[in-house]
């Protein structure tokens, strides 16, 4: 991967981040439980726990999160995030790299929402 490509996805990640906060998709409470599943349990323990919440709008979050994930893995139009997070599992390396991609958008927003004040 480029440096350029590099920064570009940092870019994006900083934006995305900041837009799950201003758009009210996730609040800092929500980001941090996120965050605590994401690392102790994985990726797909963080989908599975979004969707089980009826207090977030997975469809909007990880419709934002999907911008940062299709560096990895694009998903199409007709794949389910459920077949989506289940063929990343099949490769450890691309698996890794998302959740390092996941985890620093939802540290950003949960600085952009302590920025807020949320």
């Amino acid at each position: 991967m480029s440096n350029q490509k590099v920064e570009s996805l940092e870019a994006l990640i900083s934006k995305i981040s900041y837009e799950i906060v201003s758009e009210g998709i996730l609040e800092e409470t929500e980001i941090n439980k996120l965050l605590g599943v994401l690392a102790n349990n994985g990726v797909y323990a963080m989908w599975v726990w979004a969707r089980s919440r009826k207090d977030i709008n997975d469809h909007a979050l990880f419709n934002e999160l999907m911008r940062v994930m299709k560096f990895v893995k694009e998903k199409s139009e007709e794949e389910s995030f459920e077949n989506y997070f289940q063929s990343i599992s099949e490769d450890l390396h691309k698996l890794l790299f998302i959740k390092q991609l996941l985890e620093k958008t939802l540290i950003y927003a949960r600085y952009h929402a302590k920025s807020l004040g949320d």
